[in-house]
């Protein structure tokens, strides 16, 4: 009987040693921080967490010797009892095996009381929450540690000898990689922790750093401008069929820009009944590069506090506007504003599931309809969907002709000169892949 207790009280043993290495070693630092500040065990657990060859060591030791004794007081004393059972259950010859089946079955039953209660039943509750175990076992586990150093010593250099010889650095932490952010916020919205809005934002944001000006701005042809050269009358229309407080100011063409103009400069001269000067209070203008990344740009109107800024190619030439709501808008989504409820958006979703998207939109909005990759974004270089159209085509399309594309059906529905301005979007069912599936035809 006694050496049944042994084995039972080396059974819990090792349940501990187990759960309090499933404990720390999948604990979040981050939470073990928190707790740490009012704490005394997270902070212990933190440090064991921190040097886990330490821990490793600790812990390889302790079950290593419960399995030593366990076999020692289990095996043979546990199997003779077992033995005198068979010996008396068995009849006439058979009892000769009785020794044998009686080892056997101690063996059985301690490996599987060991696997199940020392094993997968601890290591199963330290996963339900990690921290608070990790905090409440680590004093415990940290004393052992001192106990066992010399041990853990020689364990350790072994361990960093034999790494070495395989050319792994024994230092090197493992990073958490922006694919497996976005994976961590994937699965929060599937268990219902974060709502879809807040996974798109999230997302939004992890991809503004590897964004530029030319894939957030306003294309050259959209920008509102206001001319020195043309009449009073031509340049106040412009403003009041614009809903936008600030313009860029050019002589002629963008190519003589002058500055930008602030609607508001004018209030004072309008309430008073006097002609307004346009031209009087311009602001000078900022210019940025296409290849200026999104959080450079950030930078960029905070040092020079202006909100808007004009994009400019490597020859000098503008291509674009962008301002700081271009930037809000890529992590929040695009802003409709309040005088122009009458325009729809850049994607508009129809009662039949398809959509009607802008041949303007950034192709990292189209993503976030689509669910996954764009055609030809690997082979070339586009920032809208009419850029990734065009691409598909290798020539501007004519109206009506139309790709499939894993699961849509991408039709160009509307031209303004050669600008791609409207395509549709249309989900298809997966069908058996066909020879020219996605080759370019007409309507």
């Amino acid at each position: 009987m006694l050496e049944l207790l042994i084995v039972v009280a080396l059974i819990v043993l090792n349940a501990f040693f187990a759960m309090s290495e499933m404990a720390l070693m999948t604990s979040r630092k981050l939470r073990l921080k928190q707790m740490a500040e009012t704490s005394k065990g997270a902070r212990t657990a933190l440090a064991l967490a921190e040097q886990p060859d330490n821990l490793l060591s600790t812990v390889q030791i302790g079950i290593t010797l419960i399995g030593i004794l366990t076999g020692l007081f289990g095996g043979e004393s546990i199997g003779l009892i077992i033995a005198g059972w068979f010996d008396f259950l068995l009849p006439g010859d058979a009892t000769r095996y009785a020794h044998t089946l009686g080892i056997g079955t101690a063996v059985v039953l301690i490996a599987s009381a060991q696997v199940i209660f020392g094993e997968l039943v601890p290591k199963r509750l330290a996963l339900t929450n990690p921290e608070r175990i990790a905090s409440n076992v680590a004093i415990v586990l940290n004393g052992l540690a001192t106990a066992a150093k010399p041990a853990v010593v020689v364990l350790g250099t072994i361990n960093r000898f034999i790494l070495r010889l395989l050319g792994i650095k024994d230092d090197a932490r493992s990073e958490i990689s922006e694919e497996e952010i976005r994976l961590l916020v994937s699965e929060s919205h599937e268990q219902g922790v974060i709502d879809a809005d807040e996974r798109k934002m999230v997302n939004r944001v992890l991809s503004l750093g590897d964004r530029t000006a030319d894939s957030l701005m306003t294309p050259r042809t959209r920008i509102a401008w206001l001319d020195a050269a043309a009449s009073l009358e031509d340049n106040l229309a412009i403003m009041r069929e614009s809903p936008f407080s600030r313009f860029p100011v050019y002589r002629g063409s963008d190519q003589d820009v002058l500055g930008v103009l602030e609607a508001k400069s004018l209030l004072a001269e309008l309430v008073q009944g006097q002609v307004p000067d346009l031209f009087g209070q311009l602001k000078e203008a900022l210019f940025v590069s296409e290849s200026t990344h999104a959080l450079k740009l950030l930078e960029i109107f905070r040092e020079e506090q202006q909100s808007l800024a004009l994009v400019v190619d490597e020859y000098g030439d503008v291509t674009g506007l962008i301002t700081v709501n271009d930037l809000l808008g890529a992590v929040i989504g695009r802003v409709q504003n309040a005088d122009s409820d009458d325009q729809p958006g850049p994607v508009v979703q129809r009662e039949d599931g398809s959509y009607l998207v802008d041949g303007a939109l950034p192709v990292e909005e189209l993503r976030e309809v689509v669910g996954g990759r764009l055609p030809n974004e690997d082979e070339h270089d586009f920032n809208t969907v009419a850029g990734m159209v065009i691409a598909h085509f290798g020539r501007i399309p004519h109206v009506g002709e139309h790709f499939a594309w894993t699961g849509w059906r991408i039709e160009v529905i509307d031209l303004d000169g050669p600008r791609i301005d409207k395509l549709l979007l249309q989900p298809q069912q997966a069908k058996p892949a066909e020879s020219g599936d996605d080759d370019a035809t007409s309507g």
